[in-house]
Formats: C-alpha cells, structure tokens, sequence
C-alpha cells in the first residue's frame, strides 16, 4: 500500500501508514535526500526497515521522494523536514522540529551540497558553498547530538566528502572569498576538505559515547552536482559518460556505512567507495581540525568550547543570525546530490 501523506504541520510533512498510539521512530536523518545520491541513500536505508527523515529544501522534490521510500521492511513512518540550509535559522528550527518528535536517530547523513556557477553568499553572510556543504551540517550535527546519543546501539554520523577534497590546506584568511578571485572548484574543494576535517574533530569529541563520525567519498556518479563541476571543462562531457555510475549505486555504500557494520568501530575512519582509505595531508591536520571547530563554531553561533574562541572573517550578519525568517525565505536553487 502506499504511503498516505497526512499534510503539512510546521514545516512537517509526514508520509506513513497510520499506526495505532505513539511509539519512538528508529529514524534515519537525510540532508538533500530528494534526488541524487541522497535519494538513493534514503531508499536504501528505508529498505533496511528504518524510518528517514528527509530534510529538503525543495518541498515538491521532497513529497515525491517520500512517495519512492515505501518498503516491506518499513513502517513507513517517513518524514520531510523543509530546510533552507543557506540559513542557520532554518537549520535551527528543523532540529528543533526533529528534537519535538519521538525519535532516536539511527544515522544522520550529512549529504547535500552545492556548487553555484558564481559566488553567491548565504542568508548569513558566508559563501555559499562553505555555508551549506560544511557550516550548516555542523550546526545541524551538535543540534542532533542528544538524539543521537538516545539510539539504541552505536549511532553514526556520515559526512560525504569527496575525492576533491585533496588539495591545498583550508585558507583560514579567506575562507568565504572575499579577497581573491572566486575559483568555484576550489570552493568546492576547500568545503569538501572541511567536510573531513569536521569529522576527524568531531570523532575525538564522541569518542566513548556511543557515536560515530565517518567521512565519505561515496564514488563519482551523475547527478546535478557533477553536471556543475564539469560544466565548461574540456572533457567535462566524457566524464560524465565514461567514469561517472549511475546515482542510485551509492545506495548500498552509504547504506552499509550507516547502518551496517554494527560490529565494528569505524569512529574517526575516512572511506573511499566504502573502503577504508587515508584522507589528504591537509585534512589529517589535528591544529586545522581542531581550528576549523572553532571557527565554525563561532561562525554558526554554538558555545564555544572552554579557553577557545575564533575570529569569523567576512560574515555580513551577527554569528548564529539568520534573517527574520527561520525558514530562510529567499531561498536559492542549489543542486543538491
């Protein structure tokens, strides 16, 4: 049977079969879970009897995405969360809307990313790419915390990064472009590199509490993100015909990793395709892990953690602000995974 939709309720879409009183959801936390490698994660992961909790940016992509997630093996008590994640604020009021459900979360995969053909900045005041591949998946981590310490058996936290995070080190000076010319795959790169930097910080953090942080090169397929970076590059067209796979091949590889595995302690891991890897130079940096925390910390507006603290270049707004709207309105088209 198809699941029923019951509507919209504060930014809430739900999508399940009416069950008979309350009970607390063994849930999967998806960002960018409506098309692409996310979607396909999503799909998986339901099939594994999880309830997913999608947090899209795109309402209408995200109804059709809970409308693809039924499965036998799931109760079918799928969400949507409606997230601006170029906005802290909006990034704030969908944790607070996961924090008011019955819910322990399983996994939260930190999956959606963008990659604009120009500089663009967030509703915050930081480039756009920083703000939504690395600022708002921090932020929207340490929200999540207490939910997923509330899981039964080891939780994960997976962050996709990217092959393309080998490179250069973090350029703490600029890091939102403010006084150099705007390189778009560079940008990518440097908030691909955040992505594992993060989680290498954060895996000493959880370390004993149950949690695990995983950052992820889930493989080169053929969604909207890779048509953007190859866009204008000479070959960019061969790439995506000879090397790219189709999207819904990350499934089971970010699947296993959430989900599977459950005997093993994969805290502080980098993979490649689902196999353990070493992550670049510049990423295996305790001081710039250690550095990036702070400033991300001070950027999206957390407690800073005791004795530390962090100048937050280029931000337009207060650290933490967001505009009037917690939804974020104004929102840009981001091609999301």
């Amino acid at each position: 049977m198809p699941p029923e939709f019951h509507g919209k309720a504060g930014g809430i879409l739900s999508a399940g079969r009416k069950t008979a009183g309350r009970r607390t959801m063994r849930a999967v936390v998806v960002t960018g879970g409506n098309r692409g490698a996310g979607l396909a994660a999503a799909r998986n992961l339901a099939g594994r009897g999880y309830d997913m909790i999608l947090l899209c940016r795109d309402e209408q992509a995200g109804r059709r995405a809970l409308g693809s997630l039924h499965s036998p093996q799931s109760a079918g008590n799928h969400r949507l969360v409606a997230t601006d994640l170029a906005s802290f604020g909006s990034v704030r009021a969908a944790a607070a809307r996961i924090a008011g459900m019955e819910v322990s979360i399983s996994a939260l995969v930190n999956n959606a990313a963008c990659l604009p053909v120009r500089r663009a900045e967030s509703r915050d005041g930081f480039e756009l790419q920083i703000a939504v591949n690395h600022l708002a998946h921090f932020l929207l981590t340490n929200l999540l915390l207490p939910q997923l310490r509330g899981a039964d058996g080891p939780s994960r936290i997976i962050t996709i990064s990217s092959a393309a995070h080998s490179g250069p080190a973090f350029n703490f000076r600029d890091p939102n472009w403010e006084r150099r010319r705007y390189r778009r795959r560079r940008a990518y790169q440097q908030s691909k590199l955040a992505n594992v930097l993060f989680t290498l910080a954060l895996a000493r953090r959880v370390a004993g509490t149950g949690i695990q942080a995983v950052a992820l090169h889930p493989g080169v397929y053929d969604t909207g993100l890779l048509r953007s970076y190859v866009s204008g590059l000479p070959g960019g067209g061969a790439v995506r015909r000879f090397v790219a796979r189709d999207a819904h091949r990350a499934g089971p590889i970010v699947g296993e990793l959430a989900a599977g595995r459950r005997g093993e302690d994969l805290n502080g891991l980098y993979f490649d395709m689902g196999v353990r890897a070493v992550p670049a130079k510049a990423a295996r940096d305790p001081r710039a892990q250690e550095r990036l925390w702070r400033w991300s910390a001070a950027a999206t507006g957390l407690e800073p953690e005791a004795g530390e603290g962090e100048e937050v270049p280029g931000s337009a707004r207060p650290a933490g602000g967001g505009g009037g709207d917690p939804e974020g309105g104004g929102a840009r088209e981001l091609p999301l995974r």
